[in-house]
């Protein structure tokens, strides 16, 4: 069983990659466009940023002026990609949303690359732009991407360090780099074993957890650090409570808490 994430850019390569991959091992392909129709259910819509075609804007340039929005929205998003991960068989093909995943265990980061020559090259064939268009276009892009990058995550986009595999279209057919990330995710670091699925399932219960505190009334804007047991529903809580008022803040966290599935015992822990 594998999970894989593949960093798209102006390639179609990247969903043809994700299908061949998925019918060699049996699983199953995720897009952004699916974790934003999860997400619908905690209101990621009064985000802003979860309208067909956001991130193909520049981000923000003040980017404190977007806190609680770019809070809300990584909340939110994280849930329901955790929720796909638990089946521990699946392949996401999105921008940047891996770089919110870096505690989830066995995961193969892949990132499909080429020259600008090839990609302009499919971009003229499947459009009418003219080749400076298409460059103007392309470019366009990897600067979204770099900036979307750092805004939201604070991460390089451009650092190999980020990805465990960068495969090249340019010299290599897509059904080759197909080949290659099956044949990559069956060795014993990817394999996502009964452990891995333990804490992946656990990090959804927390991140499912920190939704519902997120986006309540009582509870929104507290800075919380949750953990969860799935196996058992115990979730253990920790913050700063209020200086006036720390009984309220803290049944109001275990209400909360208590309404997200699989919830059966809460610990509050206050750290003031």
């Amino acid at each position: 069983m594998p999970i894989v994430t593949i960093t798209r850019g102006s390639l179609s390569a990247s969903r043809q990659l994700a299908e061949s991959i998925c019918g060699q091992l049996g699983c199953t392909v995720v897009t952004r466009e699916h974790v934003l129709e999860c997400a619908r259910a905690y209101g990621i819509e009064e985000t802003g940023m979860a309208a067909s075609g956001f991130m193909e804007k520049h981000p923000p340039q003040f980017w404190d002026r977007q806190a609680a929005q770019r809070r809300l929205y990584l909340i939110y998003v994280r849930a329901c990609l955790l929720h796909y991960m638990t089946t521990g068989n699946v392949v996401y093909i999105g921008h940047l949303a891996q770089f919110m995943l870096t505690a989830v265990p066995k995961m193969l980061r892949v990132r499909v690359d080429a020259s600008m020559a090839l990609r302009v090259q499919i971009l003229i064939e499947s459009s009418s732009l003219s080749e400076s268009q298409a460059k103007e276009h392309i470019a366009d892009i990897d600067a979204k991407r770099r900036s979307w990058a750092k805004f939201l995550y604070g991460v390089d986009y451009d650092s190999p360090l980020n990805y465990d595999i960068i495969l090249n279209r340019d010299r290599m057919s897509v059904d080759s780099l197909a080949a290659i990330v099956s044949a990559v995710v069956q060795r014993p670091e990817f394999v996502v074993d009964d452990d891995a699925l333990t804490t992946i399932k656990n990090l959804h219960m927390a991140a499912v957890v920190s939704a519902h505190l997120a986006r309540d009334i009582r509870t929104r804007g507290m800075e919380l650090a949750v953990d969860c047991d799935a196996a058992s529903g115990l979730t253990k809580i920790r913050g700063m409570s209020t200086l006036v008022g720390g009984d309220t803040w803290q049944q109001d966290i275990k209400r909360v808490a208590a309404e997200a599935p699989g919830v059966t015992s809460i610990e509050v822990t206050d750290v003031r």
